[in-house]
């Protein structure tokens, strides 16, 4: 649930770099044929609309209209209370309210000549609502698009470099305070809820996993501003087997440098992870801030994908043992050429 400190700082992001992410998808548009552009968002997937233009939508939901050429215009169910509270604290100047998407569409649309609408990042649309906007717009070509906010995000700008930073700083201290010997898992949760919320974060997804010998792990997603981070760490002095997990942690990390293959991480990770229990299932996983908002549950892991200079992201290392038991380390790094910029973790 988003509820935490919503920010728009030109100290933090300048006023220029909104409009150049707004040219930067207008020009992929182009590309495409494309002459209107829509970004759909709830609650649960809102980062698209907010990299574009600070939204934040705590609840209901909406349809981000780009044109080729123009200021974009904000599609909502939301009443008129809100869209005050959403011109003030967004980029965002032209606003249409209404009941459903097909008048709001329509009515978006009145007086444009017909051309080619596309639906960005198409696949993760609900069925419903796309079926109910092609519908609405009859003469009009519909193209179904890829991720094309998504590939704006995977290198983030020096502006949000700089807010990952803070992030990690941030969730960093946190989780050490919440870790401490003899916490509980509800002072865990409690104590990164109290850090991260009062420390800026919007988004938190606290979690803890155990093992039958005892061990716990504890990790936090968390959306700082409009960029994510992720940490999780084992508890306690980590000998045995949760050392080597740690090994195996380090030595991927290790291996996320530019030019490197995602499916080079687990084999830099596969001496390590071969001490731990008979039995134990172990992935080593590399997910992009910008897909951290799902735990990467909408994109497919490609082994042969090549990380690129000054991406960030979280590398983690996740096993599920024979007896039930699960455990997971991890930490967010920004990816260089040489060693890769630690984020979030106790060992950087």
């Amino acid at each position: 649930m988003k509820r935490g400190l919503h920010v728009l700082d030109p100290a933090e992001t300048p006023d220029q770099e909104w409009g150049d992410r707004v040219a930067a998808l207008q020009k992929a548009m182009a590309a495409q044929g494309v002459d209107v552009a829509f970004v759909y968002a709830d609650v649960s997937r809102s980062d698209d609309l907010a990299y574009l233009t600070n939204l934040c939508l705590y609840w209901n939901e909406g349809v981000l209209a780009i044109p080729a050429e123009g200021p974009v215009t904000f599609l909502t169910k939301l009443s008129l209370r809100v869209q005050n509270w959403m011109k003030a604290s967004s980029k965002v100047t032209e606003f249409s309210g209404g009941k459903n998407f097909a008048d709001l569409v329509a009515k978006y649309l009145l007086g444009k000549k017909n051309g080619t609408l596309g639906l960005v990042d198409a696949a993760l649309w609900p069925a419903d609502v796309a079926d109910e906007i092609v519908a609405a717009v009859p003469g009009w070509q519909v193209k179904r698009l890829d991720g094309l906010v998504r590939e704006q995000r995977l290198i983030p700008s020096a502006a949000e470099t700089e807010l990952l930073r803070a992030a990690g700083r941030i969730l960093d201290d946190a989780a050490a305070k919440a870790t401490v010997a003899g916490s509980t898992a509800g002072s865990r949760v409690e104590t990164v809820e109290r850090a991260l919320r009062g420390g800026g974060f919007l988004d938190l997804y606290p979690i803890s996993l155990s093992t039958s010998d005892g061990v716990t792990s504890f990790g936090v997603t968390g959306q700082y501003r409009m960029n994510w981070v992720y940490s999780s760490r084992v508890l306690g002095a980590g000998d045995g087997w949760p050392g080597a997990l740690k090994d195996a942690l380090a030595a991927a990390i290790a291996a996320a440098k530019a030019g490197a293959r995602i499916g080079s991480l687990a084999e830099a990770a596969a001496p390590a992870l071969a001490k731990l229990p008979d039995g134990a299932k172990a992935e080593v996983r590399w997910v992009n801030q910008a897909d951290l908002s799902t735990s990467g549950e909408f994109r497919a892991q490609d082994p042969a994908a090549v990380l690129a200079e000054g991406e960030a992201g979280a590398v983690s290392v996740e096993v599920a043992f024979a007896d039930g038991g699960n455990a997971a380390v991890a930490e967010t790094v920004r990816v260089t050429e040489g060693e890769p910029e630690h984020l979030t973790g106790a060992q950087r």
